[in-house]
């Protein structure tokens, strides 16, 4: 079987990891910590020694786990006291559970590994909710702790007991992980983690939960060591008569078509997309949520396909001249399909990849199946396209300039526009040439999404980032914090509206008090602007005056109680300079921008499924 690259965490790199921490060298001593699992010169298996705290820790020691966000509370004390001491973890204190959660999201996103968020028993587990909602929904490995009360008070309505004779925190998780438990003994925490981590992994990446009742944190624990690839092996396999008909399918196709969706996020995945689609001259559309996937500014891009989509997208996808579609990654969702339009695979062959089975059929009919890893299956697939050609098989694709005849963007005289109040278009036109080459951009979700997924245009080597699966306001505003701490020497920018900002922004000031340098661009239309216009093509078709504000917010002085650096924009071409100025200050940042309110996003597909006009 040909193998493509390793995942992101390689096992040479987590044994590294251990002997820099000195892992597996020591010898057993009555003082010894259990983040030195012992080894004996003769081969003895190596042995973990110290508190449960300690067993756990060595654990996220050798996944290269070195950060965990949450809320310090008395039901996971020893927890969160443990990290803080342990002196080579990073304690990050969000100002809500959800903030902490969406912070992990965002540093998961960046990594491609797990990352850890804790909180207390009770309302701070309740809390995380959403955020895990959002990592289970968008395949972002996670590693999620709650506290419990202390063992013994089980069942006698202890303060924020969450048990199963109480309110079952176990199983309120289980809908939105791959795995969660309560370790009801010190004994037994490894077993857990090993099985949580590997569920963590395992397919399709998805947060995974541990509840630990906070008596058990203490307790001494003398276990076998498993280092990590020892209990969670990779497996890369692919069905190889699929692939070659899959390849043979691609190669006799006159009008090929790769769909690309956000479960081709990874760089080995993207850079196998890009080859074989310029190998085939097929042209790209990418779902919402992968926008950027396949850059943006090729020539083969016709852009977003679906929820605020681009006209080049939309006149490929449901016209008469694809005969093959190529779905990589993607479940074909409601976002994707506008609203499983039929046109999507009438008369033409569908092609899905996707690593979880279940997505594979779901809401089409599939005449090649490809289940597994979209960096392996990609890899070989361009083995077998290119041993055929050699072979003397021709590429059939013949699109010419078919594909391109639609306009790129809508309302571009907007665009170009020099009015003020700002068109939402112009100031994104502005700032496509503004954005480093390398910038991630965050996008939270309203009114502004619709503009970014239509009106940006992202370049290869950057990062757009959305969570249209769960769909949560406030991530867009507060994972940038998580993202920027992955990846300290990349920009980060974080494009958001009003109402976003006021239901999650106070976790700024966690950026201001670790100096984490994010740049957030608050769109300003005073008003929860989705719902506002939206309001007018549903129902009565009256727009919802309660979504106005009745007290105007300003955000500027705002932002400038919580620490950041503030810029504000009115103009065209002002957007430039702030930014230029936000990115070199090196400091959490925002920059003001205000629109003409009265101007809609592209939302016209979205309200007629709302509306039931599209509910076949």
């Amino acid at each position: 079987m040909t193998k493509g690259a390793s995942p992101p965490q390689r096992a040479s790199d987590l044994a590294t990891h251990r002997s820099e921490r000195g892992a597996d060298v020591a010898t057993p001593r009555s003082d010894q910590r259990a983040d030195a699992p012992s080894t004996s010169t003769r081969g003895v298996t190596p042995l973990l020694q110290g508190r449960m705290i300690d067993v756990l820790l060595q654990h996220l020691r050798a996944e290269g786990i070195d950060t965990v966000f949450g809320i310090p509370g008395g039901l996971l004390h020893p927890f969160f006291e443990a990290v803080e001491g342990a002196g080579d973890f990073r304690l990050i204190v969000a100002k809500h559970e959800c903030g902490a959660a969406f912070m992990a999201d965002g540093y998961a996103r960046t990594t491609g590994r797990p990352a850890v968020v804790a909180a207390t028993s009770g309302p701070g587990a309740t809390n995380l909710l959403t955020g895990v909602s959002v990592a289970f929904s968008d395949g972002v490995p996670m590693v999620v702790i709650t506290g419990q009360a202390p063992s013994h008070t089980f069942g006698k309505g202890a303060t924020q007991e969450t048990t199963p004779e109480d309110i079952d925190i176990v199983r309120m998780y289980r809908p939105v992980t791959k795995y969660s438990a309560m370790v009801t003994s010190a004994d037994r925490v490894s077993d857990h983690l090993r099985r949580a981590l590997r569920r963590c992994h395992d397919g399709r990446p998805g947060p995974v939960h541990l509840n630990v009742p906070v008596d058990l944190w203490n307790h001494p624990v003398s276990e076998r060591w498993f280092a990590p690839e020892s209990y969670r092996p990779t497996s890369r396999l692919f069905d190889r008569d699929a692939v070659a008909a899959a390849g043979d399918a691609l190669l006799a196709a006159q009008r090929p078509l790769f769909l690309v969706g956000s479960g081709a996020s990874s760089e080995e995945a993207r850079a196998h997309i890009l080859h074989i689609a310029e190998g085939l001259s097929a042209p790209v559309v990418t779902t919402p949520r992968a926008k950027g996937l396949f850059p943006e500014d090729h020539p083969l891009s016709l852009g977003v396909f679906g929820f605020a989509g681009h006209p080049a997208a939309r006149r490929a996808m449901l016209g008469n001249d694809v005969d093959v579609l190529f779905a990589i990654g993607s479940s074909l969702n409601e976002t994707t399909t506008l609203s499983w339009d039929p046109a999507v695979t009438h008369e033409r062959k569908l092609l899905q990849l996707d690593v979880d089975v279940d997505r594979i059929g779901r809401n089409y009919p599939v005449a090649i199946p490809l289940v597994g890893d979209a960096g392996t299956i990609l890899l070989e697939l361009s083995h077998h396209l290119r041993r055929r050609h050699a072979a003397g098989v021709k590429i059939c694709s013949n699109w010419g300039k078919l594909a391109v005849v639609a306009p790129r963007f809508e309302n571009e005289d907007r665009r170009a526009s020099s009015a003020i109040p700002l068109t939402p278009e112009r100031w994104r036109a502005d700032l496509d040439a503004a954005l480093p080459d390398d910038a991630i951009v965050f996008s939270d979700i309203g009114g502004h999404m619709l503009f970014n997924l239509h009106h940006l245009q992202i370049r290869r080597g950057q990062r757009f980032i959305l969570n249209l699966g769960f769909g949560s306001m406030g991530h867009g505003t507060v994972a940038p914090i998580g993202a920027a701490l992955a990846a300290p020497g990349r920009p980060v920018v974080a494009i958001v509206g009003d109402a976003c900002f006021a239901m999650n922004g106070m976790d700024l000031l966690t950026a201001c008090e670790y100096e984490i340098p994010v740049v957030w661009i608050v769109e300003d239309n005073q008003m929860h602007g989705i719902t506002w216009h939206g309001s007018k093509l549903v129902g009565g078709g009256r727009p919802m005056s309660s979504v106005v504000y009745k007290h105007p917010l300003r955000i500027p002085a705002i932002a400038e109680a919580l620490g950041l650096l503030v810029w504000k924009v009115s103009a065209p071409d002002e957007i430039q300079g702030a930014l230029a100025a936000a990115l070199s200050a090196k400091k959490p940042a925002l920059i003001h921008v205000q629109v003409d309110p009265s101007i809609a996003p592209p939302l016209g597909d979205r309200a007629r499924t709302v509306s039931g006009f599209r509910n076949s």
